[in-house]
């Protein structure tokens, strides 16, 4: 142990010298940089009076350009090497291989952390991202290899170490022949939880190890029990895949879509940790917000969803059956709306009707992007011809000078037909500026009548009139996709669904003809499946099949102590194809009480609060958004009440379950709201039922 510690020091002491050096050398960059660059811009004299020295003056200024870009240029990568000592500051390493490459030579020692740290040429800590590394995460002692750029490296290693530091302080270190060794994911699972999402880098498994590094599939399914650190495996996927692709990836090439906003602020903290930018973050509410009108607010949509039953409506929009009658070649009749401003028609219905049986025949869809063409070409046509107008121009003319040239830029010349003319049509393209964004976004189609027209034709009853929810706008927006003209969206390289579990069928078909080309990661839990919208990952195989998904199943549970983690995993439907296995040693008991009113249930809270201390803030959780509301007269700031539903994805140390009654968890989507319910909590689990019991509690 005295090497492994004298071995921190030296590295901590480099680490600490080339902090206060890369500092100071910031600043003295900031400083001289500032000052070089206000006395080369003081000698840049701007002079247009002739070609030469238009020359002169371009040349001048393209050489100050190039100045500040290089000064810029030093000062990035200053800043950003300095952000990465500072990271690993706190904890210089954690892991350690001793690798013989098979070459005669002595075995090298590698020291593993979150990022790389090179000093005078030697590489004293390597990146967990890079290649070496991962002898470190995922091979046993002996015989093995790693890849670099697809060339297989064989080697043997000597000694895997795990160690636990802080700052220079070597605190313990084991050696071991398997993965993570428990006494070092134990001693991180122990810490205190903070409220937000923390990165597992130096506690990596094998399982983990493997999702995090796959860069051949292009649909990576991961599905995970509650506790299993699948979302954690992910968000340190998208940092591998920078880290390894940094020519071809940026954070903004990637998107996160997740379950709601409390979520995404929950995960924000772990890429920056890494020293990786967030991707951009949505829902998928606002994803299809960006792509046209939703009418349905984030808890409207979580209302709706967290129902028990689905309107047969809602279950068709939702289903792969409609997405697939949708791509046929149907035989549906246009339907136009005019456009107008102030009540003046501009295009009328029947104008449009004109030029749709003018197309050639053929595909709906080319038939239609063929007619907008027309369309914008026409009223093109048409704006030139109404500002060579003498009444247009002679609009022109009276205007003052000063609003000429406010509006113009110049003042105009009577004689210069040439120009008044050209200015008159940009006046024009002004004017009707909404008639080109009109044309351009097919708002002369009536899509929601010609979607229910096909509706009917498809179900054979009307559509229901309504608000633009979430299931119809992805059902109108596929709709648009295939029959009128692919959606104009941003393209991502890397999109990562969590929760998907609890996406539509319909849902996910969309995001699958939206993204062609984009690397999938879809995340979740088959028995976290509590919204009425939910897609089995059977299904999403079969959605996804023809890019040939990679499916990786996630059955230990590293949040919960073991008796908590006993209890969920007693409520797995089919204990045959997800065994979950517990990590963390038992902990306390489950408690269960009952109660009979109101009095008698605040007496049970009080209980709790006791038995964890006044300190301890106590989590209650329930079935229902209406029985949260109920119980909001118990909040405090020790005392937070959540539906299930918005509880999904976190995690507290202390929760009490809400009436686990028979009459409440009867159905098999009660007994996953009761698996989700009972997987939030870390070390305490009151469970509380008024009445009968619940048959799948240990009661009976």
């Amino acid at each position: 142990m005295e090497n492994e510690a004298q071995h921190l020091q030296m590295v901590y002491q480099r680490l600490l010298a080339a902090e206060q050096e890369l500092s100071q050398l910031i600043q003295e960059k900031s400083q001289s940089g500032r000052a070089s660059l206000q006395e080369m811009a003081g000698e840049v004299r701007v002079n247009f009076d002739s070609y030469l020295d238009n020359l002169d003056t371009f040349s001048a200024i393209e050489s100050l350009n190039r100045q500040i870009d290089q000064y810029n240029l030093q000062l990035a990568s200053a800043t950003e090497t300095l952000a990465q000592v500072q990271r690993l500051l706190p904890a210089p390493y954690f892991g350690k291989i001793t690798v013989d490459f098979l070459d005669g030579q002595e075995p090298e020692a590698f020291y593993i952390g979150i990022n790389g740290f090179t000093r005078d040429n030697e590489a004293l800590i390597h990146d967990w991202r890079s290649p070496i590394a991962e002898l470190f995460y995922n091979n046993e002692l002996g015989s093995s290899s790693y890849q670099v750029r697809r060339q297989v490296i064989p080697v043997e290693t000597k000694q895997r170490r795990q160690l636990l530091t802080d700052h220079d302080r070597l605190l313990n270190y084991f050696d071991t022949g398997t993965t993570i060794q428990d006494e070092v994911l134990l001693a991180a699972l122990a810490e205190d939880r903070s409220r937000e999402m923390q990165d597992i880098t130096a506690t990596i498994q094998t399982e983990q190890n493997q999702i995090i590094r796959d860069q051949d599939a292009q649909v990576l399914l991961v599905n995970g029990v509650a506790g299993s650190g699948k979302t954690s495996t992910v968000l340190q996927r998208i940092a591998y895949l920078l880290y390894q692709n940094r020519e071809r990836y940026t954070p903004e090439d990637m998107l996160i879509l997740s379950p709601n906003q409390r979520f995404a602020h929950y995960i924000a903290g772990v890429l920056p940790a890494l020293g990786e930018a967030n991707p951009p973050t949505l829902t998928l509410l606002e994803l299809l917000q960006t792509l046209g009108h939703v009418e349905e607010s984030e808890e409207e949509y979580f209302l709706r969803i967290s129902q028990g039953a689905v309107s047969e409506e809602t279950a068709v929009l939702r289903s792969v059956a409609l997405m697939d009658y949708l791509e046929r070649d149907l035989d549906f009749a246009p339907q136009f709306l005019p456009i107008t401003k102030k009540g003046k028609t501009i295009l009328s219905k029947e104008y449009l009707q004109q030029i749709f049986d003018q197309t050639p025949t053929g595909p709906f869809a080319q038939r239609i992007q063929g007619m907008k063409q027309r369309l914008i070409q026409e009223w093109e046509r048409r704006l030139i011809k109404d500002s060579r107008k003498e009444r247009v121009q002679q609009q022109l003319l009276d205007l003052t000078e000063a609003q000429q040239e406010k509006l113009l830029g110049k003042v105009l010349s009577e004689t210069d037909e040439a120009q008044l003319a050209s200015f008159a049509l940009t006046l024009l393209r002004r004017k009707y500026a909404f008639v080109s964004k009109a044309l351009a976004t097919y708002a002369w189609l009536d899509e929601a009548a010609m979607f229910a027209q096909v509706y009917q034709e498809y179900q054979g009853v009307p559509l229901q009139v309504g608000p633009m929810t979430v299931d119809l706008a992805v059902a109108r927006g596929y709709f648009h996709q295939v029959q009128i003209e692919p959606l104009k969206h941003r393209d991502y390289q890397v999109i990562l669904v969590d929760e998907v579990q609890d996406y539509s069928p319909a849902a996910l078909y969309l995001l699958k003809a939206l993204y062609p080309k984009s690397r999938f990661t879809l995340v979740g839990d088959d028995n976290q499946a509590i919204f009425n919208s939910h897609t089995s990952f059977a299904t999403m195989q079969e959605l996804f099949k023809e890019k040939r998904p990679q499916y990786y199943a996630l059955t230990k549970s590293y949040r919960t102590t073991g008796n908590i983690t006993a209890f969920f995993a007693s409520l797995v439907a089919d204990k045959r194809t997800m065994e979950i296995l517990p990590v963390r040693p038992a902990g306390s008991p489950v408690v269960y009480r009952e109660f009979q009113d109101r009095a008698s249930f605040a007496k049970i809270l009080q209980g709790f609060q006791k038995a964890i201390g006044p300190a301890e803030q106590l989590t209650v959780i329930t079935k229902t958004q209406a029985e949260a509301e109920k119980l909001q007269h118990f909040a405090s700031s020790q005392l937070s009440v959540y539906p299930v539903a918005l509880a999904k994805g976190l995690e507290f140390p202390h929760v009490l379950l809400y009436d686990v009654s028979e009459e409440n968890y009867h159905s098999e989507r009660g007994v996953r709201l009761l698996y989700t319910a009972a997987s939030r909590s870390t070390k305490e689990l009151w469970i509380t039922y008024q009445g009968t019991p619940a048959a799948v509690l240990p009661l009976h």
